[in-house]
């Protein structure tokens, strides 16, 4: 539904935000304004850490719902979900 489909869009907000931040906070530990241009290998490491983080902060999101999509199981809720699943 809807509401699912709204917390799936946060993926590529919370990596965005994680890039920009790296970004940021890379250029300071280099001493350098924090809008120097980084070279391919900085980017690429900046792209490839802040994607790791929106996956493992959004997987489990996703796991829970194709859960409740799923037309073999019946579950009573979210909660239900997540503990079938933990468990």
């Amino acid at each position: 539904g809807f509401v699912p489909g709204l917390f799936g869009t946060s993926h590529g907000a919370l990596q965005f935000m994680a890039y920009e931040d790296l970004k940021m906070r890379y250029n300071k530990y280099r001493n350098r304004l924090s809008d120097t241009k980084l070279n391919t290998v900085e980017y690429i490491m900046m792209a490839a850490v802040s994607k790791i983080f929106a996956v493992s902060a959004t997987y489990p999101y996703q796991v829970v719902r194709a859960r409740l999509q799923d037309q073999h199981n019946t579950y009573s809720g979210v909660f239900d979900v997540i503990h079938r699943t933990w468990r």
